[in-house]
């Protein structure tokens, strides 16, 4: 017998695609653990009603978490959870929030941790100087670390600061202390950043920090962050799970231009 799940209804107020907010709500039921791998799911019309969407913006949302490994199906047998779908945390980001991991994974109910592969004092290249606005050579802060939650591998991250502007940043235990929190305790506020993603198969060096196979799809973050008076205060190098991490933007027409047409715009990557 089918066992419930636990799913948000969509929201038709067109900031997210439906077919997307239905994925999601699956994908978050599921990281509940409720359901067992080999279990069969709820049934379409089931599904249908809970999620307040059609069978075919359903079965659009079925088919996304099939290609990522989360559900499967069988003929006649309807949909059931994949080996090793359930209890798989997701990092959800947002273009509207600007903060550390450990504080966006806080808020979604994980607990973040972290095994940290060096922190310490090194000289700044060239490029990196040029990037955080300090000569080369000055002493920048690296901190090198794989990020979990819940034990689950999320992502692995190279973070540089400047050390002149938060000294003391390498007394911290980085496998649970938030390097947010250690700057804004030295009077640094991080207020903005510039962030760009793009697409790759995982470095062969990189597949294992992630638990990956070669070849698997990974997503490259580049993060320049700037404090309260507007000087880079941090920048950071991610490489993420590519099954383990989501990003929105709210997209919007440029002055002069026609009203969009709905559907064409948020619907991200």
């Amino acid at each position: 017998m089918n066992q419930p799940l636990d799913l948000r209804p969509v929201l038709r107020d067109g900031s997210r695609p439906v077919h997307v907010q239905a994925r999601d709500a699956i994908a978050d039921a599921l990281a509940t653990g409720v359901l067992a791998p080999g279990t069969r799911l709820p049934s379409e019309r089931h599904l249908c009603e809970r999620l307040g969407v059609s069978r075919v913006t359903l079965r659009k949302a079925l088919h996304a978490l099939q290609e990522e490994g989360r559900v499967g199906s069988a003929e006649r047998a309807g949909w059931h959870v994949a080996a090793g779908a359930a209890a798989v945390p997701a990092f959800e980001h947002t273009s509207e929030l600007i903060g550390g991991l450990k504080e966006y994974g806080r808020g979604l109910g994980f607990t973040p941790t972290a095994r940290v592969l060096a922190a310490g004092l090194r000289p700044a290249a060239f490029e990196e100087a040029e990037t955080l606005h300090v000569l080369p050579g000055a002493s920048i802060f690296e901190l090198d670390r794989v990020r979990l939650f819940d034990e689950a591998v999320m992502c692995h991250s190279v973070t540089l600061v400047p050390a002149e502007r938060a000294p003391g940043l390498g007394e911290a235990d980085y496998t649970t202390a938030s390097l947010y929190t250690e700057l804004t305790a030295r009077g640094i506020v991080p207020t903005r950043a510039r962030y760009t993603v793009h697409s790759s198969l995982v470095p062969p060096d990189e597949a294992p920090l992630l638990d990956l196979d070669e070849g698997a799809p990974v997503l490259h973050i580049e993060q320049l962050t700037y404090d309260q008076h507007g000087r880079p205060c941090e920048y950071n190098r991610v490489v993420y799970r590519a099954d383990r991490y989501r990003f929105h933007a709210t997209l919007t027409a440029g002055p002069g231009t026609n009203p969009p047409v709905p559907g064409a715009l948020g619907k991200g990557f």
